[in-house]
């Protein structure tokens, strides 16, 4: 191995350590987006900064901004269940939004290469709060996305069986032979398996992606899994809102919580060039130097206003947090943090710029969202002393590096 080769090895290593930390619950190791194969050596744009040019983006992109792309696979492609189903998968899920897409597509595998029927889940947020999937999401449009491919079930319980199960801690993309190897024998004794997602930070040659996978992967993320109409409602009318009711008004969103900016991911940052997270300053001073004007407006996902923001404000003068944007019968309705994480989500998904503040699945599956609608504005934070906007760009987006760009044709 040449110098290259070990550093590349030594910040591989050091990216999942580093991302191991954020995770509290002891069946998430790490920190990996859907397809990416564990061992690749992709530079991420919060742990090593550096000068690099940017890579042209397709004009195709930039004239479809917005507009959905299409999927490499179709339901008419995707094979079909031939046999009747040998059991259940089930499965909950848990965390943020930005954790259920990388769960609901392994539990997808699990139940298609074992011929299982999937039992809808049941979601529990970080505050231990608890909702149906149909709460959440489109539970008819799911359904109807995986007819024929997988048999789906819904039960008001998930966890409701007269059958004994067996609980299975999965690496995230595992590939058929894993699936074969490790749950299937289980499986055959035990019909009903429970699947906990997890991702690995070492041992991670188990975990490679199966090419044969990627179509289920792409078909769960991007075409089955969809907010709820009622949800999906609000939502759109907060983007109206923030847009002026124009539908040409732009706007940006930041993804900063002043809660995360305390925790070990945002240590360390004396280095020059080497960075986890940036504060409000450090953003504000970005946004300033690559010429954001004074009106632009911004939405933050920090809860509501408060000193935090007040350097922001100093420098601009539209500056919306969810206490600000959502209408009070909004705001009663969906009053959880687990409803208002998700909100978060999806306006940093639609937002004309996003900009995140910290290194995470969060911002991950924020650009895969973004990527599937032609919407590649996602300008990181740097110490590039440049002042043009693109050469911000996230390495996910200037590199293609992100695997959202495996699951479309152009």
């Amino acid at each position: 191995m040449d110098v290259r080769q070990i550093m590349g090895a030594f910040l591989t290593f050091s990216m999942f350590v580093m991302l191991g930390n954020m995770i509290k619950r002891d069946h998430f190791d790490g920190d990996v987006l859907l397809d990416v194969p564990m061992v690749a050596n992709v530079e991420q744009d919060f742990v090593k900064m550096s000068k690099h040019s940017l890579l042209q983006l397709h004009n195709k992109a930039s004239k479809t901004n917005g507009q959905r792309l299409t999927l490499c696979w179709n339901n008419s492609l995707l094979e079909k269940v031939k046999e009747p189903s040998k059991g259940f998968v089930t499965f909950s899920l848990t965390n943020g939004p930005e954790y259920h897409v990388s769960q609901i597509a392994n539990a997808v595998l699990v139940a298609k290469h074992l011929g299982a029927t999937l039992v809808l889940p049941e979601i529990i947020g970080n505050q231990g709060e608890k909702r149906s999937f149909e709460e959440i999401y489109d539970v008819e449009k799911f359904m109807k996305s995986m007819n024929g491919l997988i048999q789906v079930e819904r039960r008001k319980n998930p966890e409701s069986s007269t059958q004994t199960s067996v609980t299975v801690k999965v690496p995230y993309n595992a590939n058929r032979n894993y699936i074969k190897t490790n749950i299937k024998p289980l499986f055959q004794t035990t019909p009903n398996v429970r699947v906990i997602t997890y991702f690995p930070s070492s041992n991670v040659r188990e975990g490679k992606v199966d090419k044969d996978m990627n179509p289920y992967s792409c078909w769960a993320m991007f075409e089955a899994l969809h907010l709820k109409p009622e949800l999906q409602h609000v939502v759109d009318s907060i983007v109206s809102r923030l847009r002026g009711g124009e539908p040409k008004g732009e706007f940006m969103a930041i993804d900063f919580k002043s809660e995360k900016m305390g925790t070990s991911v945002c240590r360390g940052e004396g280095n020059e060039g080497t960075k986890s997270c940036y504060n409000m300053v450090e953003i504000t001073k970005f946004l300033r130097k690559i010429g954001y004007e004074k009106n632009t407006t911004i939405y933050v996902t920090q809860p509501r206003s408060g000193r935090e923001l007040d350097v922001l404000k100093n420098s601009y003068t539209n500056i919306y947090t969810k206490e600000e944007v959502m209408e009070e019968a909004e705001k009663q309705k969906f009053s959880s943090r687990l409803e208002r994480e998700i909100i978060d989500f999806h306006l940093c998904s639609v937002s004309d710029v996003f900009v995140p503040a910290v290194s995470g699945l969060f911002y991950a599956n924020v650009v895969g969202n973004r990527i599937a609608t032609s919407n590649p504005e996602v300008l990181v934070p740097s110490q590039i002393e440049s002042t043009m906007a693109r050469y911000h760009m996230s390495s996910y987006i200037s590199k293609r590096s992100h695997p959202a760009y495996a699951c479309f044709c152009q």
